[in-house]
């Protein structure tokens, strides 16, 4: 697009709201993104105004002109300051003036002429000069903060995405895992159907992720037959920066249940986990949740994570 944009007459169909939805969207881009393109746009601007006061407009571009193009209250002023400016120096023209043809006198000459000899004229060109000149400052100021501004939300967008993804992989891997634990036990307590007297012991196992509220559709479940002897909970790490640490059971209320100190990381498919067992006699059918300290070599405790879920009793 940067090719043919600047070739003057397709700046023109942009400018007279000629381009089909496609082709506008296509320019508005390059403008946003070519350092030169406001400068091109402004020359553009300049040449259809000139082509629309010597009259080398067709029909239809003419009516685009005046229901599109000055549809601008800057563009309008421009055409008013280049109107009064092609009447000044048609004004002071050879013929209007009493100058013969072969008078030898440029345009220039003619025009310094005319602002030297009528002030008010000469203020009122300098004020619409000036006014353009502010009008263009405040515009290139303007563009340069929108574009500031838009670079400022692309990066924030990208940063969200990247963290909206980590944590939708995170998910997926709990999931993941629970799937495969639950499928795990249903295929245990498939092959202990029988007598509750000769059913051995069981120790179930269930992978927790820190992040999950309370509140989430997905939170972890894990069910609590007769033959349960405990659960053997997998907390997986996000960033391992302890050497040991503290694990703390506590119910809905957020009542402590009971903790295990000096718990050594381990590593699992999962990544590194704290791996924490805890017989089933400390569940009843509720809301539970895991708090995680990490243990440093001085100082307190520090929080590193919560793990939420839930316990169904048979």
């Amino acid at each position: 697009m940067d090719i043919k944009a600047k070739d003057p007459s397709v700046l023109q169909k942009y400018l007279l709201g000629n381009m089909s939805p496609e082709e506008q969207e296509e320019l508005e881009l390059w403008l946003m993104s070519n350092e030169d393109a406001y400068d091109l746009m402004e020359a553009a601007e300049d040449d259809l105004i000139d082509a629309s006061l010597a009259g080398r407009l067709s029909a239809d571009d003419l009516n685009r002109f005046n229901t599109h193009f000055l549809a601008a209250p800057e563009r309008r002023r421009k055409v008013q300051f280049s109107r009064s400016f092609r009447r000044a120096i048609d004004a002071f023209s050879p013929t209007s003036s009493g100058f013969s043809p072969s008078t030898p006198s440029s345009t220039w000459t003619r025009l310094l002429d005319a602002l030297r000899y009528r002030p008010a004229l000469a203020l009122a060109s300098s004020a619409l000069v000036l006014i353009l000149v502010v009008t263009s400052v405040a515009s290139l100021i303007r563009t340069a903060q929108l574009q500031r501004e838009l670079n400022s939300v692309r990066n924030r967008l990208a940063s969200s995405e990247g963290d909206r993804e980590n944590l939708r992989g995170q998910l997926e891997k709990s999931q993941s895992a629970e799937k495969t634990l639950q499928a795990q036990l249903d295929a245990l307590q498939a092959s202990n159907v029988g007598p509750k007297s000769s059913s051995a012991p069981v120790l179930l196992a269930l992978s927790l992720m820190p992040g999950i509220t309370r509140s989430s559709s997905n939170l972890p479940r894990i069910t609590l037959t007769p033959a349960a002897s405990g659960v053997q909970f997998s907390l997986v790490l996000t960033d391992d920066n302890f050497a040991a640490y503290r694990a703390s059971l506590m119910n809905a209320d957020g009542r402590e249940i009971l903790s295990r100190d000096k718990i050594a990381p381990t590593a699992s498919r999962e990544g590194k986990t704290v791996k924490v067992t805890i017989p089933a006699e400390n569940f009843a059918t509720g809301d539970y949740s895991f708090g995680l300290f990490g243990i440093p070599a001085s100082g307190v405790p520090e929080n590193v994570g919560r793990y939420y879920f839930h316990a169904v009793r048979q």
